[in-house]
């Protein structure tokens, strides 16, 4: 059973994001307003896609993001299918290196809350954007340490993006990623909790049996 959780859970990272909302289109979110979130992954995961050697996707990770309007709750988003993004384009039209979280709202999965409940959306995504201009930062597509982006990427364009194509209308958010601090996770992994109900069981038993 403890293989079995190991194999299935592999390394989890939890990345907490600070950060602040610089323009925003909506009216209960003003500059100033504050970030925080969470996104989850296996630091083993390998690239579910790739475009040639300059370009990887990362799939699947959890990720939520919480813009603190004020209200009762806030505004939330969230995605149990996102992606990351590592981009290292050392040809074509120079060098260009980026690494990016993008939180799919339009996934099967994807929640939002408050302000961002508002309104039928036909596209919704919400992302961390960090890059470097000089292609300086990496010379690969691994997945780099959460903790170096903000030093190796100097330049900041992380958003959320409404879109409606009916009627041409769309709503924005730029906000800066302040902080991306690796912490410990924040609630029991389900491999623990397995083997914590399965002692609890075993537990239940030893005491029917000795109360018999």
């Amino acid at each position: 059973m403890l293989a079995l959780a190991s194999a299935c859970w592999g390394a989890p990272v939890f990345v907490q994001v600070t950060g602040k909302v610089i323009t925003s289109d909506f009216t209960t979110i003003g500059v100033g307003t504050s970030v925080t979130g969470l996104y989850t992954y296996d630091d083993a995961l390998s690239p579910w896609h790739m475009s040639g050697p300059d370009l990887a996707d990362y799939f699947p990770i959890t990720a939520a993001l919480s813009f603190d309007d004020g209200s009762v709750g806030g505004a939330t988003l969230s995605s149990d299918e996102s992606i990351i993004f590592v981009n290292n384009n050392s040809s074509g039209l120079g060098t260009y290196d980026e690494y990016g979280m993008d939180l799919d709202l339009n996934r099967p999965s994807g929640t939002r809350t408050g302000a961002f409940a508002e309104g039928e959306w036909e596209f919704m995504l919400a992302g961390i954007r960090r890059h470097d201009p000089t292609g300086t930062a990496w010379d690969g597509i691994a997945l780099p340490d959460p903790e170096t982006i903000l030093a190796l990427l100097p330049d900041d364009s992380s958003f959320v993006y409404f879109h409606e194509t009916s009627w041409g209308t769309t709503k924005f958010i730029q906000f800066e990623a302040t902080d991306l601090l690796v912490v410990p996770a924040p609630v029991p992994l389900p491999g623990a909790v397995v083997l914590g109900v399965i002692g609890v069981g075993c537990c239940r038993r030893l005491f029917r049996r000795g109360t018999v």
